[in-house]
């Protein structure tokens, strides 16, 4: 783990939320799931957050707030996802032209 002298990135809150979970594994050490499956119920410990804040160079506040912000995309993409996917279902004909 690095010293807080030696970090050299420096990420926002919207790099948190775009950025692959894979990528952020990589840049932590950190496993991907800790990232692809941030939900409300399941979440990081208070430790674990302040490592990750001081890998990545941020404050905790603005990590959680990257956090929140992956979360609320993936839920809104698995309802959008779910209504195409009911469209397509109850109107062959038209998803087909």
């Amino acid at each position: 783990m690095k010293t807080s002298q030696e970090v050299s990135v420096k990420l926002t809150i919207e790099d948190i939320r775009y950025a692959r979970h894979i990528d952020l594994a990589a840049l932590t050490g950190f496993g991907a799931s800790d990232f692809a499956a941030w939900t409300k119920s399941r979440g990081l410990s208070e430790r674990s957050l302040n490592v990750l804040a001081e890998q990545l160079g941020m404050e905790k506040t603005d990590l959680l707030k990257g956090l929140e912000l992956r979360r609320q995309d993936a839920a809104l993409a698995r309802k959008v996802q779910e209504r195409i996917k009911q469209l397509i279902a109850t109107e062959p004909e038209k998803a087909a032209s």
